[in-house]
This record gives C-alpha cells, structure tokens and sequence, in this order.
C-alpha cells in the first residue's frame, strides 16, 4: 500500500529536477499507442483523437442505431421482459399463470368455488415452481438484453458531433465532415464507453435473447444476430488491444486510469413474482372486502331491517369524506359501526331487551347470584354508552369542544399545511374515544348475550338451574319467555357479528 501511495504522490510532485513518474508513464502509454495494433486511432504528437476513432464510433452507432430505436418504447421494453420469463417457463407453471389470471379467477366465483383457497394454494404452488434452473436461465436471457440496451443508449451522437459538430442524431445520409479532435474533450466518453460494453462470456445465449427481440418486433430481425456476432468481435479485439484505455489515460493525464465495467443485473424473475405475489394479494384483499361487505349489508338489514339510518349528526361517514377530500390523513373511520351502535342501544337495547331484563332480573328468582349481578352489569355498561356516543357527536357541534378548534383549523388549511397535524391530532383522540365505546359495549353485550344463551337452556330444563319461578315470568308476558329470550338471543348474536366485522379493518390501519 505505501509503494501506490508514493506513486500517486509522484505523479503530481516532482522527484527532483527529473520527470515525474506520471510523465515516464504517459510516454510510455504514448509508446505503447504506437505499437498498438489500432495506433491510427490516435495522433502522438499532436496528442489528437485521428478521424478514424470518429469513424469507428460512427460506423457502431449505424450499426446498433436501429437497436436504440426499438428499446426506446417502453411497452417494448415491457413485453421483451413478459417473453423473456415465458420462453424459460415449463408448462405447469404457465398453466398456474393462467389460473391466476382475473378471467380464471372470475369463472371460479361464478362456479362457487373457494376462490380464495384455490389462489392461495396456486400462489404457493408458483412460488415453489420459480426455484428452478429454467428460471435461472431466463434471469440470464434478460440480463443479455439489458446490456445490448445499455450500450446501445451509449450517447454515440455527442461523441461523433466532437469530430463533426453538424451531425445529427440518427442521421445516416448527410455526407460527413470530421476533423482530428484534441483528445482530452473525449476523456469521459472514453471511459462512459468502456464501461458499457457488452457481456462477452462463452456461454452467452445471443442466440435465444435475439429469437426474444426478433418476436417481440413480430417475426422480423431489430438486427441479424449476425450483425451483432461481428460487433461483438470487433469490440473484444478492441478491448483486448486496450487501445481505447490507453487513449483514455493519455486524455485524462492519468497513467494509472482504470475504467470498471457497469454490470446490471435486473432479477427478472424475482421482480416478476413480485409484482405478481402483490396483485394476487390485492385480488384476495378485493375478494375479502367484497365479501366482507356484503355481510355487512346482510347483518345489518337482518339486524335493523328499515331502521339502519344514520342517527350521528357530526360524527358521519359523509363527513369523514370531506375531511379525505381535504387532503387531510385521517377520517372518521368508525362512523358507521358507532353509528350502529347508537341505534341498537336506542332501539332494542333500551326498549325491547330492557323490558326483558327488568322481568328476568326484578322478576326473576336467581339462584346464582354471582350470574345475576354479573348480567346485569354489563346489561347497564352497554346501556350507558347511548351517552357517551352523543356525547361524542355533539363535541364536534358548533357549541362542542371539538367543533369550533376543527372548523377553524380547515379554513385555515389551505393556506396553513402545519394545521394537518393539528387536525389530524382533533381527529384520532375522537376516533380513539369512539374506539374505546365500541370496545366497551361490544364484551357486555357479549355477556349479556351469553345469559340469555343461558337462560334459553334453563328455562326448557326440568327442574330449572338458574331461576326458580319461570311459570311466574311466563304469567306476565303474552309471548311466551323462551321465544322473547330466543328472539333478542338471535339478534344480538348477528348485532356482535355486525360490530365485530365493521370494526377490525379500522383496528388494523
């Protein structure tokens, strides 16, 4: 290491009144130029880039011009990749391809089928399928294709404009002017050049990677696989030479100039079943959705029938939109299912359930009083929450304690960007309180429902368990109390399911 260190030092510094090791060096390479077997590449002397190094460039760009051209569009670009994947992949593999695809996927949906099932299980089965040599083999096609692009987008036209700056790109048919160029403006596209140049390995498929392009231009040669052969012949006995290095190190004033390859390597594969992994995700997240809200509107309709209205004033879903619509990051995200709940509390809870467990509970003659106090309890903990939900509504009124700070902050949001924390600070306390009252409500109605499980199962024993005097209850009622008990049981059980489902995804975000 201390001997490279000198070095460089001396290519800068002096060693006495002598030369520097940097100007032995460069007269060497100078030298070394003129042996070369492509010296007429470059004048010593005059320290110019000959014509004939302009003439090589151009004579490449003619050549591999139509090459850019066609990997300029990217849907080009896009199918070369679809067909690359395909060519290596077996045939049970594409047929899973072809499972997964959204027209199988809607077939198997009108057929009944577990359509979720039947993707995750075909999703694990491609998965396994992608560890294989074939896919391997495509990843390496690919990366063949991705160096042609990467040289061909070498920038040829700036290059052949310092030889002739009337040259235009792509331009094959205005006869050419060039002149000997001072070869220090050429110091970085020498070195952009070498570190473009194609792969040149033995066991590169050109072959199979220009069957792809040619496919995919829809059965006619981008350029022969000849052509390319030749260009890559060219390019090796040039780069074996080093004569383009040698150049580059006299134009950059830099002996010791190596220039190290650009190697993309785009996992073809791996991209690929990714995207896919993710939009079969998305597809049974959509399936999931679908279905979750349709039994949503099922357990809603069973549980309220007409009534399902919206009893919230502030506190709405509509309203949690315009707050999206704002720009803002969060809404009301709980709306709907404290809505529910206000009506269930309203309408069955206080009314019909509450007339139920003032007979079972004032009425009735326990012999468990622990289960007596216990239902009880979580019976007047669901019915309080009635309070704390309008509560919760009217702090976003005009008179509220949420109300005016909200408003205020969206008029000035507009002109304001810091109010969006302050806002969305007003708006996740209230969705955290709305979440506290759902998870409040939800276990005791819960228990109480668990009761009336109980009592349905105590009153049809003989002898009862639970409370004593089930004739003395039946005698104040015309409906008899098992089929009032098995009626509310039913639908608090769907209301649970209803809090339950509406409630989760909120959870999760």
């Amino acid at each position: 290491m201390p001997d490279v260190i000198n070095k460089v030092m001396s290519f800068i510094n002096r060693d006495g009144e002598g030369e520097s090791e940097k100007d032995i060096l460069l007269k060497q390479i100078a030298k070394d130029i003129s042996q070369n077997k492509y010296a007429k590449f470059y004048r010593v002397r005059q320290q110019e880039a000959d014509i004939s190094l302009g003439q090589f460039f151009y004579n490449l760009y003619k050549l591999v011009y139509p090459m850019q051209i066609f990997l300029k569009d990217p849907a080009k670009v896009a199918k070369i990749r679809q067909i690359t994947l395909e060519a290596f992949l077996d045939k049970k593999t594409m047929d899973l391809i072809k499972k997964l695809s959204l027209e199988a996927v809607n077939e198997n949906m009108k057929a009944g089928s577990d359509v979720i099932k039947i993707l995750e299980d075909d999703l694990a089965a491609l998965n396994a399928g992608f560890d294989s040599p074939r896919i391997t083999a495509a990843d390496k096609c690919h990366n063949l294709i991705v160096s042609i692009k990467q040289f061909v987008f070498f920038n040829f036209s700036s290059v052949i404009r310092k030889f002739d700056p009337e040259f235009k790109e792509g331009d094959f048919l205005t006869q050419l002017k060039f002149s000997p160029v001072d070869v220090t403006v050429l110091a970085s596209d020498l070195s952009a050049f070498l570190s473009v140049l194609p792969s040149m390995e033995r066991e590169d498929d050109w072959k199979t990677a220009f069957e792809i392009l040619k496919y995919c231009k829809g059965g006619t040669d981008v350029i022969p696989l000849a052509q390319w052969t030749s260009i890559l012949s060219n390019l090796a006995d040039i780069k074996q030479s080093k004569i383009l290095e040698l150049i580059a190190r006299m134009a950059t004033g830099n002996p010791i100039l190596e220039v190290k390859p650009v190697i993309l390597h785009e996992a073809l594969s791996t991209k690929w079943l990714e995207n896919k992994t993710n939009e079969i995700r998305d597809m049974i997240n959509n399936i999931n959705d679908n279905q979750r809200h349709n039994q949503i509107i099922a357990l809603e309709q069973s549980v309220f029938g007409p009534l399902a209205t919206m009893r919230l004033v502030y506190y709405t879903p509509e309203k949690g939109k315009i707050l999206l619509e704002k720009g803002l990051d969060s809404s009301y995200i709980y709306a709907q299912p404290l809505n529910h709940l206000l009506i269930y509390v309203q309408e069955y809870l206080s009314k019909e359930i509450q007339e139920l467990c003032d007979i079972l509970l004032v009425r009735g003659q326990w012999t468990n009083n622990s289960a007596f106090r216990t239902m009880s309890e979580a019976f007047h903990e669901a019915l309080d929450t009635a309070g704390e939900i309008l509560n919760l509504d009217e702090s976003l009124s005009e008179e509220g304690s949420n109300g005016p700070r909200l408003k205020g902050a969206l008029l000035r949001v507009d002109r304001d960007k810091t109010q969006n924390r302050y806002i969305n600070s007003i708006i996740n306390t209230l969705n955290d309180d709305a979440l506290d009252i759902i998870n409040k409500a939800v276990p005791a109605l819960i228990v109480v429902g668990k009761h009336f499980k109980m009592l349905l199962e105590d009153c049809e024993k003989k002898p009862f368990e639970l409370i004593m005097n089930w004739k003395e209850l039946n005698s104040v009622t015309k409906v008899p109390m098992s089929q009032r008990i098995g009626a509310v049981y039913k639908k608090l059980t769907l209301f649970v399911q209803l809090m339950t489902m509406e409630k989760a995804p909120s959870e999760e975000e």
